[in-house]
């Protein structure tokens, strides 16, 4: 492995048979650093022989839409850097599954926020939606195995939310709080229930949205449709 002052890659993995080299980008933060490391590892393990360069905007704005390789690597790295019989006891004891609890989580793993947060949601021990959004409109979304496919949050952003307010101001960060869930989803049952809203900025144009719903009731299976 060796650090370079790569640009327009976080990483680069030139493999040729059974051998191969990690080049990570110096500049980077030292917990980006380490999931480039482990996710180029994670080619290396499913793609061996093979090159490889991953962009800076990858993990970010192209959470949905990577190639199944890049996944591949992701899930590889998510699980050697917060391996699943270490976090879900501690994910468990999280007293609310916020920015702050993904924080400590993250601070426990050394990973960086956005990471720890999907993790979280992959993880389904808490009913959690993970969403990212640009002023254009959501750029992807995660959310939990126990979360029926009813609630599928609006492409763009309604004004009733906290993460309105961030993506078109300049705050870093807006506290969780309690809002309506049709500020987020348009099915007909949304009005009904309310759900834990957090927001924090992760780029100059994009933030992450972390909607805790927190009502069982949510969580039934019903026969619905959003149109």
């Amino acid at each position: 492995m060796q650090y370079r002052n790569l640009v327009g890659c976080e990483a680069r993995l030139v493999g040729y048979t059974d051998r191969a080299i990690v080049t990570i980008r110096e500049s980077s933060d030292p917990r980006r650093k380490r999931f480039s490391l482990a996710h180029e590892l994670g080619h290396w393990n499913y793609h061996r022989g093979r090159s490889f360069e991953c962009r800076v905007d990858d993990w970010i704005e192209g959470y949905n839409s990577k190639p199944i390789e890049e996944k591949e690597a992701d899930k590889y790295a998510s699980e050697l850097l917060m391996p699943a019989y270490m976090f879900e006891p501690l994910a468990k004891k999280v007293k609310r599954p916020t920015f702050d609890g993904v924080k400590e989580l993250a601070d426990i793993f050394n990973t960086s926020l956005t990471a720890t947060a999907i993790r979280l949601v992959n993880m389904n021990v808490w009913p959690l939606v993970l969403i990212s959004h640009s002023k254009n409109g959501r750029v992807w979304f995660n959310r939990s195995k126990d979360i029926p496919e009813r609630w599928f949050p609006q492409k763009d952003l309604s004004q009733d939310s906290m993460a309105f307010d961030m993506i078109f101001g300049n705050e870093q960060r807006i506290r969780h709080q309690k809002i309506s869930a049709d500020a987020w989803f348009d099915n007909r049952e949304a009005e009904q229930y309310d759900i834990i809203e957090d927001a924090l900025r992760i780029s100059n144009n994009q933030i992450l949205c972390l909607l805790w719903l927190e009502n069982d009731e949510m969580l039934r299976d019903i026969e619905y449709s959003r149109f």
